[in-house]
């Protein structure tokens, strides 16, 4: 028991310097572009979908949250936050990168997830559009459009953990203590929850064994990438660690991954159960991002078998 601590602590150790210089990054983007790309998500139309999933493909939860405030107030489809939150991977980037010898899978990670996402928000536009029609003419009738815009605007500031990037947008420099301090909690965090779940895997591994544990998780069925999209549909960053973790080390098949990352929409899910009057609305959403992510997850199991 004590060698699997030890090794979960020197390889979560190991990981801190280039996690933190992942999200120092990530910060910087955040402050200074989320803004524009939340705007350009707004104000896409036909286009919603692919600058969604342009965005939300970039590793921070800042962004799910500004599209769903703006999903709901009904100024995007759903199709566009369907892409929004396929394409969200919340913490596993970050955790792949802060390890370079699995840099490799980053690349067909992402541009899988990015295509999914653009594809699938434009079948969920096309199949919701009397939808879609119901919800914009609804935020027309009880309001004008630049009041509903305005409204938003000021819900997205009120959101963000720092507020440079509404901050920026008005002209005022970014402060740079502000991402330090926001890299710093963010690695804090990760860092406790990727050393939480490797000792549980790991310990998981001595008792019972990898082979064992990945019978248990359902390994090389079709069914696994259907529980791996149903452990992502929680909305906590540590679902999306523990999905990572378990790929990283052999547990999870590369459709089983895109599926529970797929499935992980993160905090933009939690603004969408609080803030969004309309639970069928919700549930509908919700249907369609766990609905997509197990099948896009089981075709991928059975191509690449």
């Amino acid at each position: 028991m004590w060698g699997v601590l030890k090794d979960a602590l020197l390889d979560t150790l190991r990981m801190i310097p280039l996690l933190l210089v992942v999200y120092l990054g990530l910060e910087y983007v955040e402050a200074r572009w989320q803004q524009r790309v939340v705007r350009a998500v707004e104000r896409a139309g036909q286009a919603g979908p692919v600058i969604a999933a342009l965005g939300g493909s970039i590793p921070q939860c800042g962004f799910s949250v500004m599209a769903s405030a703006l999903y709901t107030q009904r100024l995007i489809s759903m199709g566009t936050i369907v892409a929004v939150y396929l394409s969200t991977s919340d913490e596993a980037l970050p955790i792949i990168l802060s390890q370079p010898a699995r840099i490799h899978v980053v690349l067909p990670l992402v541009a899988t997830k990015i295509i999914l996402a653009t594809g699938s928000g434009y079948l969920v536009d096309v199949v919701m559009r009397r939808e879609n029609a119901r919800r914009f003419a609804s935020c027309r009738d009880r309001r004008s459009a630049e009041s509903c815009a305005e409204e938003v605007g000021k819900r997205n500031c009120a959101c963000n953990e720092t507020r440079e990037s509404c901050d920026h947008e008005q002209g005022t420099p970014i402060q740079w203590r502000g991402i330090a301090g926001a890299a710093l909690r963010h690695t804090a965090q990760v860092t406790g929850f990727i050393f939480l779940t490797s000792c549980l895997i790991g310990l998981i591994v001595a008792k019972v064994g990898q082979a064992n544990l990945s019978r248990i998780l359902l390994g090389h069925t079709l069914l696994q990438p259907v529980l791996a999209a149903l452990i992502g549909i929680i909305p906590n960053c540590a679902a999306s660690v523990a999905i990572t973790e378990l790929y990283l080390s052999g547990v999870l098949s590369f459709g089983s991954v895109i599926a529970g990352l797929s499935a992980a929409g993160g905090l933009g899910l939690l603004v969408l159960l609080k803030e969004n009057h309309d639970p069928a609305n919700t549930f509908k959403v919700i249907a369609w991002l766990l609905g997509i992510s197990s099948i896009a997850g089981i075709v991928l199991q059975l191509v690449m078998r």
